[in-house]
């Protein structure tokens, strides 16, 4: 079907999706020529539109009415007719801003990464956690805060993990001295290691660790139960916004899509991929859950050419995919520099 569409053919159909992505409303020739393709008489646009119609490209609800883009219409705009968008400088100062404030732990930059892409698409946003036995431990910290008691610290290529207190043995050492050797045995052991390899302790315990297994098995703990936590974790932002638009002004469309939302499973389904793909567009109630008047768009972030997980938008079908895709784009550029500088001040402290 699309290699009939003439070049002609293919300006219209994105001047259609363009204003009704603007407007919500059935375009007309009279829109078309008017704000987008003036040197088309009207009666060609007339019949355009009448053609990519009967090719099920649009639809027009009534007959005096203009056109409304159907799925196949969206398709096509983004795989061969859109053209690149940029992001306003005010997008991109509010994005840099966002990225710039401080952000220790994991948690918080997927989380940030989640409301970023909610807040400048004004649609709702998904961000999927994945793979997170190949995080890298760089630095291991105990900090005594009592005579039975410390804190751990574990510092990854990510960022923080997380910090945990934990109780210790008794021991007649100096305190000091004694977290201070648990902390170079567990460096020495683990700095450098990914998750994966760490979870496998007796390919690294030595009999050395024997006066250290409290603090051993707490690290292992920390991390064993962090990845039951964060791997395919889902961030979600925005889940209403998608009610502020028309097309899902209808109660059972709502209660659906608020079902979709809230199922963690069911919205990481939605916004994967299992191909090589750097963005993928889903579109129409057959690929976005059976929601109607839905599309999904997803990316697949990657940090030292790692998958870490993916970022999705989740939006009407009429939803400004140019901005979408750019914005995607452009959070995951700003997360993998985030994500460098933490791994450079990590290793330079």
């Amino acid at each position: 079907m699309e290699k009939e569409l003439s070049e002609r053919k293919q300006k219209i159909l994105q001047a259609v999706v363009d204003e009704y992505i603007t407007t919500a409303e059935p375009v007309s020739s009279g829109d078309i020529k008017e704000k987008y393709l003036a040197d088309i008489s009207s009666a060609t646009i007339r019949n355009e539109l009448a053609s990519l119609e009967d090719m099920g490209y649009l639809v027009q609800p009534h007959v005096s009415a203009g056109r409304v883009p159907l799925p196949a219409a969206y398709k096509l705009y983004v795989d061969k007719v859109m053209k690149g968008k940029n992001l306003s400088k005010n997008e991109i100062a509010f994005i840099k801003n966002k990225f710039n404030e401080r952000m220790d732990k994991v948690e918080d930059i997927i989380q940030k990464t989640a409301k970023v892409i909610s807040d400048v698409t004004n649609y709702t946003s998904v961000v999927v956690v994945k793979n997170f036995k190949e995080v890298k431990v760089n630095e291991i910290k105990l900090v005594p805060i009592g005579d039975e008691t410390a804190l751990v610290i574990i510092i990854t290529d990510r960022g923080v993990l997380r910090d945990k207190t934990i109780e210790i043995e008794k021991t007649e050492d100096d305190i000091g001295a004694y977290m201070q050797s648990a902390t170079m045995l567990l460096n020495r052991m683990f700095s450098g290691k990914t998750v994966k390899e760490i979870l496998k302790p007796k390919d690294i315990i030595k009999e050395e660790i024997e006066d250290f297994r409290t603090i051993f098995d707490e690290v292992i703990e920390i991390l064993t139960k962090y990845d039951m936590e964060e791997t395919g974790k889902v961030y979600t932002e925005g889940a209403l916004k998608m009610l502020d638009y028309p097309e899902c002004g209808d109660v059972d469309d709502a209660k659906k899509f608020l079902s979709v939302v809230n199922s963690p499973q069911r919205v990481a389904q939605l916004v994967e991929n299992g191909d090589d793909m750097e963005f993928t567009v889903k579109i129409g109630k057959d690929e976005a859950a059976g929601i109607e008047n839905c599309a999904v768009v997803s990316a697949k972030y990657k940090i030292n050419g790692e998958e870490i997980g993916h970022a999705g938008v989740i939006g009407p079908d009429r939803m400004d995919y140019k901005k979408v895709i750019s914005v995607l784009k452009y959070v995951g550029h700003a997360l993998s520099e985030i994500m460098e500088n933490k791994k450079d001040r990590n290793d330079n402290e």
